[in-house]
């Protein structure tokens, strides 16, 4: 028997006043659920989505009259009896579609009497930490791997190929859902078309951090780089090195420490000897010097600011003259000019309005404000300009002043020294050994600043190391990922190629309606899982791949035989893990004419056929049952159903 395959095998349906509402056996291969419209058919269907841990809160009102329903399942040779209440929310008004799950490990006659050491387990629709919700249990009946993508695909995503409704536009390929999205339809497409893999996702989880692991480390590089003044203070070769040298200073320094204690070593005080505060004093007189320097270039500094902003303002002042010169001139300009002002005559109208009605003369009017605004331009200019140097001079002066205010510390140090050392004077030859002790006190330092420095340039070395690591992991994991996805896209062509052929060959059995059915080529089916759609070519397409329009009887069929075809193809190949398992709402949708309708389910059944039922279970419903199929198929499940006798019993 096939992996991967579910059977329902019967479905209870429980009143709210315990009374049973509905109660059939299933069996593998065809089920025809039939009746009259409105004959609670959908219903059934409905249950047997939701009962499956599909979302639906959209039943009927006699449904509503229900409490619980019970679906006896078989997978993989396992039976086992799922419950899920049905429950209606206080403020919605809708019942639970999220509701958790029941099962029990055997049939359902044993549930209802479970025996001492058996009893329901239960599970809820969101998987937590510490929980397994019911669809990681039935994916693992299923023996279908869980997607650990971004997307966490639940079984109500896998039936949603599964169930064929008619609530869903003909233009879905895929059942209806609100919050759909394009990689979700594509995860359950690769899962159930049997091309996803669980090494390309733990192959892309490890590139993922790796690459993030490795952007960290140049991110570390980076920074530690920018901390060293060359390439020679990163080299651990060096480093060492230097460390040795000054090792070597500080043993001279010892060894002559010894010597003057010793009375081996003359200290003797000639004309180019000097003592401490003397060579002190010689510094003091020189940082003074700097810092009196600084303090004049801070004065010289400022006052070229206060010029600069001195003259901004006097731009600004000037801008704003002339904005106020061109609106007065504008203003003026409009104002019409009957009388002399000087005799107070009326002036005589000319018909060249250019011309002064005072002086004749040729006037612009606008001529003054051209001038004026191109002076705001250049004024504009200036003011940005010197605004832009106003800047530099600011922050010249802030460093400056931080300057300043380091030396002048510096030189509160030297003068403190000074007096010390005015205060504290010695004989030369202590003074001697002091310079010697500060000498080696200042080979130690270097010697620990190297040593800080070849910690960090042997970290450098490791993240080196590391970077280079993390480059050929990227690497192998990439050239893993291409070879995964390049099988992956050879059994997907494979799969969508039998997909193509089942769908083509319901498509040219299909009764004489539709001249592009009869004609059409494996190659003309297009299901395009991503966009969720299914079309055929068309055969004028030229630049852009569009696809034919048809009538929605039309439509209606091509979408069930690409559905259908699915499911057709899952029976012939074993790498599949589409459940064997399709369950459709009305056969005859979308105003589809009886006789269509009942040649589509004489193909489906006779394709069927040529494979072992035992494999297999498809279930639809159908108003246009032929007498055939109804009385001697033994494929009817239940009664012919009518509104005088619905689906549904003991409900109000």
């Amino acid at each position: 028997m096939m992996q991967n395959n579910l059977f329902l095998r019967r479905l209870v349906i429980y009143t709210n006043k315990g009374e049973i509402a509905y109660d059939e056996r299933f069996h593998k291969g065809v089920n025809i659920i039939c009746g009259d419209n409105s004959s609670g058919k959908s219903t059934i269907t409905h249950f047997i989505f939701f009962a499956l841990g599909g979302e639906f809160n959209d039943f009927v009102l006699e449904a509503r009259e229900c409490q619980a329903v019970y679906a006896e399942v078989e997978s993989n040779e396992t039976i086992f009896t799922i419950k899920r209440d049905i429950s209606i929310g206080e403020k919605s008004n809708k019942i639970n579609s999220r509701a958790a799950m029941q099962i029990f490990w055997a049939d359902f006659e044993t549930a209802l009497n479970p025996p001492p050491n058996e009893h329901w387990q239960k599970f809820e629709y969101n998987t937590t930490d510490k929980k397994r919700s019911f669809s990681n249990v039935l994916f693992e009946i299923l023996n279908l791997p869980e997607v650990k993508e971004e997307n966490n695909i639940t079984i109500h995503q896998i039936l949603r190929l599964l169930y064929i409704d008619q609530e869903s536009p003909t233009s879905s390929l895929f059942y209806y859902d609100e919050f759909d999205k394009q990689n979700t339809r594509e995860a359950v497409a690769d899962l159930l078309l049997g091309v996803y893999n669980q090494d390309l996702y733990d192959y892309k989880l490890d590139l993922y951090n790796s690459e993030k692991e490795l952007d960290e480390v140049k991110s570390e590089i980076r920074i530690t780089k920018r901390f060293f003044p060359d390439a020679f203070s990163l080299n651990t070769e060096h480093l060492n090195t230097q460390i040795e040298n000054k090792e070597i200073e500080i043993k001279k320094i010892n060894f002559e420490i010894q010597e003057v204690r010793d009375g081996i070593k003359k200290v003797v005080f000639d004309e180019k000897s000097t003592l401490e505060f003397q060579r002190i004093e010689k510094d003091i007189i020189h940082q003074r010097e700097k810092v009196i320097k600084l303090g004049s270039l801070i004065d010289l500094q400022k006052r070229e600011i206060i010029d600069s902003e001195f003259f901004i303002d006097t731009l600004k002042d000037k801008y704003r003259a002339l904005d106020n010169s061109i609106q007065t001139r504008d203003f003026l300009g409009n104002l019409p000019l009957e009388y002399c002002p000087e005799c107070l005559n009326k002036l005589e109208e000319h018909e060249d309005e250019t011309n002064c009605k005072l002086c004749k003369q040729t006037t612009d009017d606008k001529l003054g404000i051209k001038q004026a605004k191109r002076m705001q331009l250049e004024i504009k200019f200036q003011i940005d300009e010197s605004t832009k140097l106003l800047k530099e001079k600011s922050a010249l002066l802030s460093r400056q002043e931080t300057e300043f205010n380091r030396e002048n510390e510096r030189l509160d140090e030297l003068q403190i020294r000074i007096n010390n050392a005015v205060n504290n004077v010695r004989p030369y030859e202590l003074e001697v050994l002091d310079n010697l002790n500060y000498l080696k006190g200042l080979a130690e330092g270097e010697i620990l600043q190297f040593r800080t420095m070849l910690e960090h340039a042997e970290t450098y070395k490791k993240l080196l190391k590391q970077k280079q690591e993390l480059d050929q992991r990227i690497k192998k994991l990439n050239d893993f990922i291409h070879t995964i996805r390049s099988q992956q896209n050879i059994i997907k062509s494979q799969v969508i190629g039998k997909i193509q052929e089942e769908g083509v060959y319901l498509l040219n059995n299909d009764l004489k309606r539709q001249d592009e059915f009869t004609n059409a080529e494996p190659k003309d089916l297009i299901i395009d899982f991503s966009n969720n759609l299914v079309y055929l070519k068309s055969n004028n397409s030229e630049k852009f791949k569009q696809y034919q329009k048809f009538s929605a009887s039309s439509n209606f069929y091509l979408k069930v035989s690409a559905r259908f075809a699915i499911f057709l193809a899952s029976l012939s190949v074993d790498e599949m893990r589409f459940p064997r398992f399709i369950f459709a709402d009305n056969m005859e949708d979308k105003g589809i004419e009886e006789k269509r309708a009942q040649n589509l389910q004489k193909i489906l059944i006779e394709r069927v056929n040529n494979f072992n039922k035992e494999n297999y279970q498809l279930i639809y419903t159908t108003s246009y049952i032929t007498s055939e199929l109804l009385k001697d198929s033994g494929y009817v499940v239940g009664e012919y159903y009518t509104k005088d006798n619905p689906s549904l019993k003991n409900v109000n």
